[in-house]
């Protein structure tokens, strides 16, 4: 029979019971509890009450688990608890929560194994005289002394009040008294381990653990755990006794299966055994065993007295040392000054597990069981707030939390911002955020962090939120958010510098909001403050001109089928597929390129590439090097001439209810106009204005970058059939045989928000100078797509962008007129934006007309801003002015 039974509560063996109850002496209960890094989660080991090694037992490790060790010649029952804080234990609660996914954050976790340890070590000092704390580390694991606090604090609020009245009426109740306990238990710290370095001699030994005492007791009473009366303390702390032990055994985990096996591999690989070989005498029970008597020589070796006195240093010395001290007078760990008031009770073994069965269902069963509600208010509040006074790291994290939210969102909450953009919110949001994170610990880190920004938004909403309402150049509102009647109302602060119609005077203009003052009001403006635009012979473009006071902007939808553009001009340049004369002519165009009065002739202009392609009816046209820009000017008869002027007078009217909102271009509905024009077209002088040594003076056009103020020169060569109107002209204009050449200057002008303003000589080239300027350089900028944004050269990096504002032209001195009709291509549905006209104005003779382009473009879809940023390769991709836009016609000559 083992010299100690030992059962698992609350499965008691019968043999057992009858053992435990039928004797009345008193019983002194030892609890064992701690830490265990072993999977069977023993800690009786190192105490010497087991009779085999743990991992021989068939025990499975399971946290609450409590067994009872007893041996009744000592009057000893202990009580091995195994806890969260044994490593089988902890593990297998780890493998459920990530099975069931209740596992969320690791402190969280740390929080469940924590507080279900806590509970357990609060129950063995409820039930126990002695607690052995069995400890794998060399050193005291200081983090206890928070979970020994806590329990103070429980205990003093809560245990106090509601277990007295919860075990009045119980046999043991008058007992246990007040403090509804055996006793202050004392605690007897046992350190499995031996720390390296240290000499194993009884004095090294006896130095390290009095050391390790003196640690641990100033701890305990820095922190208010064990006072001056132990009846007030956790647990008691024995003020001449020894509380400490240090395992000295290395031996004491070994598992003699492994080690049997271990030598058993090594005895079967040897071939051969002689008598000296020591490796079997391992094995034997003694050293001899199964030798002759008289070929054993024992040897006697003389063993030291401190030898002698480690082989018998054991555990169970200490521990009986401390239970008969509590069999004989008890425990009174207190000062002098409250000694003889402590408590101190041994019951008998029937009464005591009566006592242990009814604790253990308040302690362990009760709170584990989620459907259980306790009727009593003071053992309800213990219920609620255990966990809460146990997770004094997670207050202490979310403290720091709290107090990293605070200053970051002080940091946020600037008050020299009165308002600002949400770049500068998130960029402000992201700063608090990482100003929190300095401060943020624990499981509300997350949590507080998502707050933070929830607080920044709503602080940046209630009035610190700015309007940021982009005008049509794509520049936000600055103004705090504000409700506007009117969009002119709002302002972006940039201020650009832009010119006036006719060109000669700059002035400053705030960031449109409105495409009526972009394109218009502006331009008025500064018309009223130039001397020149009062001056100048101005065409006028069609408008809306209401009938009813309740007009109001049309409603189409957004995407019209494209209009197939079928411009003479436009396809000439780009297709150069003419297969018939009667191309030049033809009318079958949106737009055609005819005179509406005195004209008696139509004129395309083609290059010679394309006039070389054509086969004409006479056969005297010859494709030469001299063809170049060459038109040919067809005279119509009358009748036709009647025919065309009729059908053309058959028009649509324009509506007086409905006005279009946008601009006009090719896909717009027939017969809506604009509310205001954005185009504009001026006669600013004779052609005597421009002189092409001197360029474009400052008086006259400010603003132009040095040697970029330059007209093109275009020379145009213009082949008649039935000229006699011209006859009386030949003397005055150059011929080569039946050739006229007509020289035209003309000028694409790009204005950047600066101010500054240049000329391009071609698509992707700004004119340098007027020396480097050919007799033809026109024709680079006639028959060829202009971008209509290009980097302006007044910044050698992030060079501003420049618009396409204006067209310069310098008609010649001969009986015709130049017809403009400008396509804009822009958008990324690709509008072409026209002038809205029926008929393409004519420019008069010898004069100096100038085109201003619209400043902003607006679509179906609403404005198209200007890029930000652009370079001279892809300027091209945002838009252009299509190549075509000249035509030629004949003027009536008077007789």
């Amino acid at each position: 029979m083992p010299e100690y039974q030992s059962w698992t509560f609350p499965d008691m063996p019968a043999e057992a019971a009858e053992l435990l109850f039928r004797s009345e002496e008193k019983l002194v209960v030892v609890g064992v509890i701690g830490k265990s890094a072993f999977s069977d989660s023993n800690k009786m080991a190192a105490i010497g009450v087991l009779d085999s090694h743990p991992s021989l037992l068939e025990h499975e490790a399971r946290e609450g688990t409590i067994q009872f060790y007893y041996n009744h010649k000592e009057s000893v029952l202990l009580l091995h608890f195994e806890t969260t804080f044994d490593a089988a234990c902890m593990q297998k609660m780890l493998e459920e929560e990530l099975a069931d996914g209740r596992y969320e954050h690791f402190l969280l976790f740390n929080q469940r194994i924590r507080n279900r340890f806590a509970r357990m070590l609060l129950f063995a000092t409820q039930v126990c005289h002695i607690i052995v704390f069995v400890e794998l580390s060399v050193t005291f694991d200081a983090s206890l002394l928070m979970i020994f606090r806590a329990l103070k604090i429980i205990r003093d609020k809560y245990i106090l009040k509601f277990l007295p009245k919860l075990v009045k009426n119980s046999s043991t109740g008058n007992f246990l008294g007040k403090s509804a306990r055996l006793c202050s238990p004392r605690v007897l710290f046992l350190f499995e381990n031996y720390p390296d370095g240290y000499e194993k001699t009884n004095e090294c030994i006896s130095k390290l653990e009095f050391e390790v005492e003196d640690s641990i007791y100033k701890m305990l009473r820095n922190e208010f755990i064990i006072t001056n009366n132990s009846a007030m303390s956790l647990f008691s702390i024995p003020s001449n006794k020894r509380f400490v032990y240090y395992n000295t055994n290395p031996r004491l985990r070994e598992d003699p299966l492994l080690k049997s096996i271990s030598l058993l591999q090594s005895f079967l690989q040897k071939t051969s055994f002689k008598d000296e070989d020591d490796d079997l005498e391992e094995l034997a029970p003694f050293k001899g065993f199964g030798k002759p008597l008289i070929q054993c020589k024992p040897e006697h070796t003389q063993l030291s007295a401190e030898e002698i006195a480690l082989k018998k240093r054991e555990f169970m010395d200490l521990l009986m040392d401390h239970a008969n001290e509590a069999l004989q007078t008890g425990f009174d760990d207190s000062s002098t000054k409250f000694k003889g008031k402590n408590h101190f009770v041994i019951l008998p073994p029937k009464a005591w597990y009566d006592t242990f069965k009814m604790l253990h269902r308040i302690f362990i069963e009760n709170p584990d069981n989620p459907r259980f509600e306790a009727s009593d208010i003071d053992y309800k509040a213990y219920l609620d707030n255990f966990n809460k006074i146990m997770d004094i790291d997670d207050e202490f994290f979310n403290a720091c939390c709290d107090i990293g939210l605070q200053k970051a969102f002080a940091m946020y909450n600037n008050p020299t911002l009165t308002h600002y953009s949400s770049t500068v919110h998130k960029k402000l949001v992201e700063e608090a955020v990482t100003l929190y994170m300095k401060y943020a610990r624990g499981t509300q880190k997350i949590i507080n962090e998502t707050k933070l920004r929830e607080m920044c938004e709503r602080c940046w909403s209630n009035g610190k939120q700015q309007c940021e309402v982009p005008s049509l150049r794509g520049n936000p509102c600055i103004l705090p958010k504000h409700i506007v009647k009117d969009p002119s109302e709002h302002s972006s602060a940039h201020i650009f510098i832009s010119t006036c119609n006719c060109g000669r005077t700059q002035g400053r203009r705030e960031d449109p909001y409105t495409m009526r003052h972009a394109n218009y009001e502006f331009y008025e403006y500064m018309a009223n403050n130039c001397n020149l635009c009062a001056k100048v012979k101005k065409v006028h473009f069609p408008i809306f001109e209401p009938s009813i006071n309740d007009y109001r902007a049309a409603e189409f939808e957004i995407a019209f089928p494209k209009l197939s553009l079928q411009d003479d001009s436009i396809e000439l340049v780009e297709r150069h597929d003419l297969h018939s004369p009667n191309s030049i002519v033809s009318d079958e165009c949106s737009h055609p390129l005819t005179a509406s009065q005195g004209t008696h002739t139509n004129l395309s202009l083609v290059s010679s590439d394309d006039l070389g392609k054509i086969a004409v009816d006479d056969g005297d046209m010859q494709s030469s090097d001299e063809s170049l820009n060459e038109l040919v000017i067809r005279v119509k008869d009358k009748d036709a001439q009647i025919a065309e002027e009729r059908e053309r007078s058959i028009y649509r009217q324009p509506s007086t209810t409905e006005y279009l909102p946008g601009m006009v271009h090719t896909e717009s509905p027939l017969g809506l106009l604009p509310r205001f024009p954005s185009w504009s077209l001026v006669c600013v002088g004779p052609s005597s204005v421009y002189s092409h040594n001197t360029g474009l003076l400052e008086h006259f056009q400010s603003g132009f970058l040095s040697g970029a103020n330059f007209l093109l020169p275009w020379d145009v060569h213009v082949r008649l059939e039935h000229s006699a109107s011209w006859a009386y002209e030949k003397t005055r204009l150059r011929k080569m045989g039946e050739v006229f050449i007509l020289k035209i200057f003309i000028g694409c002008e790009y204005e950047c928000p600066r101010g500054h303003r240049f000329m391009m000589s071609s698509a992707d080239k700004v004119l340098r100078g007027g020396s480097g300027i050919m007799r033809d350089s026109g024709s680079k900028v006639v028959y060829n797509n202009m971008p209509l944004y290009f980097p302006c050269p007044c910044r050698s990096q992030k060079a501003d962008v420049a618009q396409l504002m204006r067209v310069h032209v310098v008609t010649p001195k001969a009986p015709v007129n130049v017809i403009l009709d400008p396509k804009v291509r822009t958008g990324e549905r690709e509008y072409i934006f026209t002038m809205g006209l029926s008929n393409p104005p004519k420019l008069t003779q010898s004069a100096y007309w100038i085109l201003r382009l619209p400043y902003i473009y607006q679509g179906d879809e609403g404005p198209i801003a200007p890029p930000s940023e652009i370079t001279s390769s892809n300027a091209i991709n945002y838009g252009c002015l299509l190549a075509g836009m000249f035509g030629v016609s004949e003027t009536e000559v008077d007789d």
